[in-house]
């Protein structure tokens, strides 16, 4: 299996994609310790991961709030033990508030800002650490989004957030790859997600039909946003893998052609 004995860190996985990719390493091969705040969706992933079939990977969930940086120390330091070493971070975690750009407050800044960015710094940080202390060539692997490329409407806080995360990687990349041959890349998706599908399922029908006849012009591949399983996991198998060893402070768009980036 590609990744396996690889011991992974994931972060954000009682949902959607970080769910996805936690169940995809599994299937890899790698050890996994993840991440959330949400304890059911965690063990619900953890449970899901682990009953599949012919696997020789293992998903283990500890609960851990990214905002707050020694939580973060804490839960490296359990998982790095329970695994018995550390060789990819896969930081998924992300939130979101959407309001005209005038009505935004402290709190909404302080919420996206502490989970998509300072969350992203503390993970990373502690990967590093551990990566340069053990002479390991690490991978990290960032979420940003192509709203950090583009804008988003009634977004302005949740893009800024994740325009930040890609300067921080691209910083990082050089850093650490200078001092450590640790490559830090980001991934941009337009994935389908519960939320999503939640939305199609509840919003107005007439809306709904409108929108769907125009996603064929904003994503060229299926006219449609990508699946977890069939789009997203195998590109996290591979930046997880030694085949990705050269790939470093890349944007990595995984939208069907949304967003084409230079």
């Amino acid at each position: 299996m590609e990744l396996e004995g690889k011991k992974i860190i994931v972060t954000g996985g009682g949902s959607g994609i970080a769910a996805g990719t936690v169940k995809g390493y599994v299937r890899a091969g790698a050890q996994v310790v993840f991440c959330d705040v949400n304890d059911e969706g965690g063990r619900a992933t953890e449970e899901a991961a682990n009953a599949q079939e012919n696997v020789t990977g293992k998903a283990t969930y500890i609960h851990c709030d990214i905002t707050d940086k020694t939580a973060v120390q804490e839960f490296f330091a359990k998982a790095i033990e329970l695994m018995g070493g550390l060789d990819v971070l896969a930081n998924i975690a992300g939130v979101e508030r959407n309001k005209p750009a005038e009505d935004f407050e402290k709190d909404d800044i302080d919420f996206v800002f502490g989970v998509n960015f300072n969350g992203t710094v503390w993970t990373n940080q502690e990967a590093y650490k551990y990566f340069k202390a053990n002479g390991i060539e690490g991978a990290i692997i960032n979420y940003a989004s192509d709203t950090g490329l583009t804008g988003m409407p009634n977004g302005a806080i949740y893009a800024s957030s994740k325009a930040a995360v890609l300067g921080w990687t691209r910083t990082i990349a050089m850093d650490w790859a200078r001092e450590s041959n640790v490559r830090c890349n980001c991934v941009n998706p337009a994935i389908k997600t519960p939320m999503y599908k939640y939305w199609l399922e509840t919003a107005d029908p007439a809306f709904v039909e409108a929108y769907k006849a125009g996603l064929k012009q904003q994503f060229p591949i299926d006219g449609d946003m990508g699946d977890v399983d069939r789009d997203l996991v195998p590109v996290m198998v591979f930046l997880a893998s030694d085949g990705s060893r050269f790939i470093n402070g890349q944007t990595i768009c995984v939208n069907g052609g949304l967003i084409m980036v230079r």
